[in-house]
This record gives structure tokens, sequence and C-alpha cells, in this order.
């Protein structure tokens, strides 16, 4: 007598292999979705040639910001809108896919140049004579670095963006409160944390009636930019990106395509907030026929263009500063102890630094940030080490531009001992 070792039962409930050409198939789809996941997600995990949604190369891209244009008191409707007014903001933009990183050089609109038929005048003006294509063909020459693409903003459409996406949170520094009947601008802004909708972050970036200026100005975008970078971050943002690429095509002058502001704008939503490193061109106040100007400094335009803008194998160091030349600006922003900056310069007094008188900061600040204002992130580490290694390192612009370094002091100071 014969046995089955298995019943036929159990052959009969094996289930039937999958075809190959499905299998295939599936994992092609599964593939794919992981790409585009990826793309939109984390793109800097893609692989270069893969990168459907964001960049794959190095760019330069320059950014200006025009005030709205005026007719009879007016504004122009964005249709007929005439692309030649001054640049209120003047940005060079360069994005770097292989490190997922951000570098964000400001050009103050005050800085002084040299133009051919119309003398001394500032940058800002290259726009109003000949549009950007003048401006870029002039900030490469100042910078030394070609510029791939320009984008012109017109602040009317940038407001519209800044709706679309629900408004932005800000710390706003100070009590904002400026009326100019004839250009038909009022800015009334409250300090203190808050969320902002178009038309009042317009007037938080464009106020410049304090003791810093246009340079205030800058700084106070620049606090702007990581805030949008963040609400950029915001998967419920990116859903909006169609329509705030509507918006974009009715206010805005570009030579890059619908596809290239896409992958731009991807790109720059993932880049975290560790690789962003936010600059001012470098230089200092001057004045010249009663005008004040931004003078650049030649050689320190080359040292942060070569560590900001150049690949490693290219880049030059920069120079050796002696403790006693190092300027160092204090904000006091911690409410555990109110001596915490007084702390922080006696200390750094010692060490032979030069510090600037200790400034009260409107806001609440938990965590210390050192800023290495002129992007020399030695000199920042450096005094970071001589505060006991408190606080976040930062390439960013927040005190007097005449500081090399800008301590943010936050409430974990308290443990500092005098």
């Amino acid at each position: 007598m014969s046995f089955e070792r298995y019943p036929k039962i159990l052959y009969e409930k094996r289930p039937h292999k999958l075809p190959f050409w499905l299998v295939l198939t599936l994992f092609i789809l599964g593939l794919f979705f992981v790409i585009v996941t990826l793309n939109i997600y984390t793109p800097s995990l893609v692989p270069g040639g893969l990168r459907l949604l964001s960049l794959n190369k190095k760019q330069n891209i320059l950014l200006l910001g025009l005030d709205e244009v005026m007719v009879n008191g007016k504004d122009i409707n964005p249709a007929l809108l005439e692309w030649k007014g001054r640049s209120d903001t003047i940005i060079v933009l360069h994005c770097d896919p292989f490190k997922n990183a951000l570098n964000i050089l400001n050009i103050p609109r005050d800085t002084k140049i040299k133009f051919p038929g119309h003398g001394i005048e500032k940058m800002n003006y290259l726009n109003a004579i000949a549009g950007p294509v003048l401006t870029k063909k002039y900030i490469e020459k100042l910078v030394n670095v070609p510029i791939d693409h320009y984008v012109v903003v017109n602040l009317h459409g940038l407001s519209s963006i800044i709706d679309e996406l629900g408004g932005v949170v800000v710390d706003v520094p100070q009590r904002m409160q400026y009326s100019d009947y004839a250009g038909m601008v009022t800015i009334n802004l409250f300090p203190g944390r808050q969320l902002l909708n178009g038309k009042q972050i317009i007037d938080y970036a464009r106020f410049r009636h304090d003791s810093l200026g246009d340079i205030g100005r800058i700084q106070r975008q620049q606090a702007l930019m990581r805030q949008m970078f963040k609400k950029l971050l915001d998967p419920v943002s990116f859903t909006r990106l169609p329509v705030v690429i509507s918006t974009f095509k009715k206010t805005i002058l570009t030579d890059m395509k619908p596809y290239e502001v896409i992958r731009t704008a991807n790109f720059v939503r993932n880049v975290p907030g560790t690789r962003q490193n936010i600059l001012i061109l470098p230089g200092g106040f001057g004045q010249s026929a009663d005008s004040s100007y931004w003078l650049p400094d030649k050689k320190g335009i080359k040292e942060l263009v070569s560590m900001f803008f150049y690949d490693v194998e290219k880049r030059q160091p920069f120079r050796k500063i002696n403790p006693g030349e190092i300027k160092i600006s204090i904000l006091n922003a911690s409410k555990k102890d109110i001596n915490s900056g007084k702390k922080v310069k006696d200390l750094l007094t010692k060490h032979g630094y030069t510090v600037l008188p200790v400034i009260q900061y409107e806001e609440h600040v938990e965590v210390t940030k050192i800023y290495a204002q002129n992007g020399n992130q030695e000199i920042a580490s450096q005094v970071k080490k001589k505060i006991g290694n408190f606080g976040e390192l930062v390439v960013g612009n927040l005190g007097p531009p005449e500081a090399h370094v800008t301590i943010l002091a936050g409430d974990d100071l308290a443990n500092l001992k005098k």
C-alpha cells in the first residue's frame, strides 16, 4: 500500500506564481512612486539624473524685488506693468544641489556704482535704466561669478503669493510706523511674534526708518526668508504650489521656463536651515554728494564669494584677524538672566575681543545664536568656544554691520559663570 507524502488538498491551495511581466511592472511602478516621492520631499537623496522636480546642477539666480509702479497715484494693471522700476531688493541665490545648500547674498540697494553717461549712481537704479539684464551684468562684474537666470518680482505679486500661502509668522522687532501720503504708503505694525498677511509682510520688509536704514531692512528680509523657507516646507504649502505658480506668471518677469521655476522652488523648500547661509555684500556706509551709499569692500567680497560660491578646490580662506580687531555685538534676549549680555561682554573682553555696547533685544530667545555676520564661520566658531560652546552657529546678519560676530544671548547662557 502506498501513501502520498502530502495530501492533494495542500497542492490545490498553493498560490500560483505571478507572471514575470506583472512582477516587473509592479516593481517599476513602485520604483517610480518612490522616485517621485523623494523628488517632492527629499530630492537630495535622488541621484542627479533622476531629479525630475528639483535641480540637478548648480545655479546662480538674480532676484530683484520692485516697488509697485504707480501712475497718477494708482497701481498699474499687472498685465501692463513696466518692469523698469528701481529694484527695492537685490539678491543673488547660489543653489548647490550636490551639497543641498543655499547661499543667499543680499546686495544693498544703495550700493555705489559708476555708470557711463550717468556718473555715480546706486545699484537699484540699473533696473530703471535698462531692466534686469543690465543689473545682472553689473552684479556679475561686482562679485565675479556668472549668473544663470534672473527673476523680477513686483511687491504686489509677492503680497498675493504670501496670501495664497496663508500668511507668514514673523517676529516684528520694534514698533514700525511710517506714512508717505505722496507715495500712498502706510506702515503700522506692533512688536511681537505674529501672523502677517501679504500686505503686512511687504510693510515689514520695506520699512527702513531705523538706525540701520537699508541694512536693517535687509536683516529683516533675511529673517523673513528663513520663515518663508519654513512655510514652504509645510506639505500643505506644497499642495498650493500650482496656484502660487499661476500667481507668479502674472507678477514676475523671468528668463526661466516654468519647469525650471518649479525645480528651483522645490529645491529651495527642501534645503534645511543648517544649510542656508544668508549674507550681506561686504562693505560699509559712506557719504558722497549729499547722498548715502553702501561702499563695497573688494577684498571682503572676494573672500566671501570664494567661500560660498566656489568649489572647495578653488576657495581662498578668510584672512587671519587678531582678536583685538574682531568686533562683537551682543543682543540680550534672555528672561532667565537679565545680566547674560554683560557676562558675555566681560568674558570676551578678557579674551581680548572688541565688544560693542550690549543692546536689549525686544524678543525672548531660549537658545543662544552666534551670527557669523561676514560669513567667516571660523571666527564665529572661536567666539562660540570662548563662551563655553553655548548656542547655535548661524551664517546671517542681525547686529550692526561693522560687527564680525553678533551674539543673540538666550536663556541657556544663564548657566554661564561670571
